[in-house]
C-alpha cells in the first residue's frame, strides 16, 4: 500500500474537522499515519460511493406494475406483504349461460396464504361492495357483478360460482377440486344484458386492495432469546401479520412455504414445499441483526407495502424489504444479515493502535462535483391509484451550499406508501453517502464483538482519525490468522434527528373516487335551415348503440336554459331530419343521444336560426298570432 503524503494526511484532516489543518498538525498526523494508514485514490473512492449510493435505489417489480390485471400462463407466484392492491393473475377465463351472457373469471392475488383480509375492491376506479350471495350492492354494476374471495387458508374449499343465476348456470369445468389452497384468490363473475350495454362489450379494470401474508415475528416468540409470546416459526396458526419491513425481510429469508406438513401444519418452514423466497435455515440467519433493524423501524413509525412474485431476483427483493426498514443487506459469519441506519448509536467500544494488526486503510469522500445533496424520492402512492409517484426534493440547505449548487438523483422507494417514510429514508441515503471517510480495519481476535451496525471510536493521539466515530458495515474474521476485518463509514449523529422530520410533498391527487361519466357518441353533421316559419334540423346518427337522439331548443346560446322539444330514434349513422316552428326570434339548437341506460352524450351545438315576424295579407304568406305562432294568410 502507498504511504500517505503529508498533503493527503492534511487533506482527510480537514475533511474531519471542518477546516484546513496547520502544518504542524499535519506533520505529527503524517507521522502517525504513515505506520498505519493508507489512502485509495480519489477515483477509487468516488466509484465507491457512488456504488453504493446506487445499492440504495430500490427495483421495481420484474412483472411490471401490481395493479395491472393480466393472463399470463408464465406469471409468477405473487406474495403480498402489509396492505397493498393488485389486479390479480387470470386463472381462468369462460363464458357461459344462455348466450354467454356471464362471464366468470378466477384470478390469484397471492401465494403462501393466508393474508389477513380483502378489504375493498373497485371496478374502474369505483369502490364496488357485496352483499349476500357476494352480489355487487352498489357501484355501476349492482346486481350484474358477483365477487367470492378467499384467504389462501391451507387447505380452502374451492372458489364456486353464484348462485340463481339464470337458468341455473355455473362456471365450466369448474369443480370441487380446484381448491387453490394457500392462494388469495377470487372468482368474479359479470352478466352482460341483452342489449350489451352493462360492459359496453369491455371489462372494467378490477383493482383489489388487501391485507397481506402473516409470518413469525422472533419478538413475540417465548422459546427466542428476548422473546416474549406465542408466536412459533413452526407452528404457522400462531403467526401475526406482518407489517415491520424488517420481519417481511426475515420471513423471506426463511422463505414462502405451502402445502401438506405431514405431522406439522400445512404450509410450514422445511416441511412443505418451498414456493417462494430465498428458504434458508435459521442457522443461515443472523436473526438478531433482523430484530434490531424491525425496531427501529418500529420506533420510527415506518411499515410496508411490497408485492413480489417469484419472477423478482430473491436479494433484490431483500435489499428492497431492507430499503423500507431504513436497513442494507450484509453477512455476518456466513449468514444473511442487515444493517440498520435509522437510528443514533453509542459506540460500544474505543480502540487503538493496540487493537489493530497492520495499516488502516481511509477513503475520502467524493468531489464536490460528485457529491449528492438532493434526492427525488419515488414511492408507492395509494393516493394516486397505486401508482409510483415522484415527491418533491429531499435536501440540506447546508449540502446545497458547501456544494455550490444542487447535485440531484432519484431514487424509488418501490415497498414504500407512506410518503413521510419515503422522505426520511430519502434524507438518510444523502446523508450517508455524504460521510466523509470511509474504510478498513484489521484488528485483533477480541474484538470480534464488533458486529454489523456496531458503532465504535478511534481512540490514538496524533492520529488522523481521533476522536471520530464509525459505524461497521462488513466484518469477516480469519481463523488462521486470528484477525477480524472490519469495513466501517464515519458515522454523524445529527443526520438522524433531522432525517427523522423530513415531511414528503406529493402531487396532487385526481378528487374523488367517482369514476368518469360513460360516453356516449352524439349525432355528427349537424346543420339547421329556415323556409317560411319552419326550422329544419338535418343530422346523422351515432354509429354506436343508441337509444334516441334528443332534440333541445332556446332562446339563448347556453345550453342549460335550453328546453327539450322532441326524440328521434332510427339506424345507426342514418341521416335524419326533424323540422319546428317556433315562432319569430332568434333561436338556438342542440343534438344529443342517449344510451338504453338513460346517459347522455355531450350536446352538439347551439345552430342558430333567426326567423321574421312577418304581417303581409298576400295569399300564401303567414302571420304572427297573439301566442307567437304562425298562421297561414292564404
Amino acid at each position: 500500500m502507498p504511504q500517505v503524503a503529508a498533503w493527503a494526511t492534511a487533506a482527510i484532516a480537514a475533511v474531519i474537522t471542518g477546516g484546513p489543518t496547520t502544518a504542524a498538525a499535519a506533520t505529527a498526523a503524517t507521522a502517525v499515519a504513515t505506520t498505519i494508514v493508507s489512502v485509495a485514490s480519489q477515483a477509487i473512492l468516488s466509484a465507491a460511493i457512488t456504488a453504493g449510493t446506487l445499492a440504495l435505489q430500490g427495483k421495481a417489480r420484474a412483472e411490471g406494475s401490481a395493479t395491472a390485471f393480466r393472463l399470463d400462463t408464465d406469471a409468477g407466484l405473487p406474495f403480498a406483504f402489509g396492505r397493498i392492491a393488485t389486479g390479480g393473475v387470470i386463472n381462468y377465463r369462460k363464458g357461459f349461460g344462455a348466450t354467454n351472457r356471464y362471464q366468470g373469471i378466477v384470478s390469484t392475488l397471492a401465494a403462501a396464504g393466508p393474508i389477513r383480509s380483502h378489504e375493498a375492491f373497485y371496478a374502474d376506479d369505483e369502490l364496488t361492495t357485496f352483499g349476500a350471495n357476494d352480489v355487487a350492492t352498489s357501484g355501476d354494476h349492482d346486481g350484474a357483478m358477483w365477487l367470492q374471495r378467499k384467504l389462501g387458508t391451507q387447505p380452502q374449499t374451492a372458489l364456486t360460482s353464484p348462485t340463481g343465476l339464470e337458468l341455473s348456470a355455473t362456471a365450466p369445468g369448474w369443480t370441487s377440486d380446484h381448491k387453490m389452497s394457500g392462494r388469495a384468490c377470487v372468482m368474479w363473475t359479470l352478466f352482460e344484458n341483452s342489449k350489451l350495454t352493462e360492459y359496453k362489450g369491455g371489462l372494467p379494470k378490477p383493482l383489489h386492495v388487501i391485507e397481506g401474508k402473516y409470518g413469525w415475528d422472533p419478538r413475540l416468540d417465548g422459546t427466542w432469546p428476548g422473546g416474549t409470546g406465542s408466536c412459533r416459526l413452526l407452528t404457522p396458526s400462531t403467526w401475526v401479520w406482518i407489517e415491520n419491513p424488517a420481519i417481511a425481510a426475515l420471513n423471506w429469508a426463511i422463505g414462502m412455504w405451502e402445502g401438506d406438513g405431514g405431522a406439522s401444519e400445512d404450509g410450514t418452514p422445511y416441511a412443505c414445499s418451498l414456493v417462494g423466497g430465498i428458504g434458508s435455515s435459521l442457522d443461515g440467519i443472523d436473526v438478531a441483526a433482523f430484530i434490531n433493524a424491525a425496531n427501529v423501524a418500529d420506533a420510527n413509525g415506518w411499515t410496508i407495502a411490497a408485492y413480489p412474485s417469484t419472477k423478482d431476483d430473491k436479494f433484490v427483493v431483500l435489499a428492497n424489504m431492507l430499503q423500507a426498514a431504513g436497513a442494507v443487506p450484509s453477512r455476518n459469519a456466513g449468514r444473511i444479515s442487515c444493517v440498520s441506519l435509522g437510528e443514533s448509536q453509542a459506540s460500544i467500544v474505543t480502540v487503538s493502535r493496540a487493537d489493530t494488526v497492520g495499516a488502516v486503510e481511509v477513503s475520502l469522500g467524493q468531489s464536490r462535483l460528485e457529491r449528492i445533496n438532493t434526492i427525488l424520492p419515488r414511492h408507492w402512492s395509494e393516493d394516486h391509484r397505486w401508482e409510483m409517484v415522484q415527491l418533491g426534493p429531499i435536501s440540506d440547505s447546508a449540502w446545497v451550499t458547501q456544494d455550490g449548487g444542487k447535485r440531484t438523483r432519484g431514487l424509488d422507494y418501490p415497498y414504500v406508501t407512506e410518503k413521510n417514510q419515503a422522505a426520511q429514508l430519502a434524507y438518510y441515503a444523502a446523508a450517508d453517502a455524504r460521510e466523509a471517510i470511509s474504510g478498513t480495519v484489521t484488528f485483533k481476535p477480541h474484538l470480534r464483538r464488533i458486529q454489523p451496525g456496531d458503532c465504535f471510536t478511534f481512540d490514538e493521539p496524533g492520529f488522523l482519525l481521533d476522536g471520530v466515530k464509525v459505524k461497521c458495515l462488513k466484518r469477516s474474521y480469519d481463523p488462521i490468522s486470528a484477525t477480524v476485518r472490519i469495513t466501517f463509514r464515519q458515522e454523524t449523529d445529527a443526520k438522524h434527528t433531522t432525517a427523522l422530520t423530513k415531511v414528503g410533498v406529493a402531487p396532487p391527487a385526481a378528487s374523488g373516487s367517482t369514476p368518469p361519466g360513460v360516453y356516449v357518441e352524439p349525432p355528427s353533421s349537424f346543420s339547421v335551415s329556415v323556409a317560411g316559419p319552419t326550422v329544419t334540423l338535418e343530422w346523422r346518427n351515432p354509429g354506436t348503440l343508441f337509444d334516441a337522439v334528443r332534440r333541445y331548443r332556446g332562446a339563448t346560446s347556453s345550453f342549460g336554459s335550453a328546453t327539450l322539444i322532441g326524440a328521434s330514434v332510427g339506424a345507426l349513422l342514418e341521416a335524419r331530419t326533424a323540422t319546428d316552428t317556433p315562432g319569430a326570434g332568434t333561436w338556438f339548437y342542440w343534438l344529443t343521444s342517449v344510451d338504453f341506460d338513460g346517459n347522455e352524450s355531450e350536446p352538439v351545438g347551439p345552430a342558430s336560426a333567426v326567423l321574421a315576424d312577418l304581417r303581409t295579407t298576400s295569399s300564401g304568406d303567414f302571420r304572427t298570432t297573439s301566442d307567437g305562432s304562425f298562421r297561414s294568410l292564404g
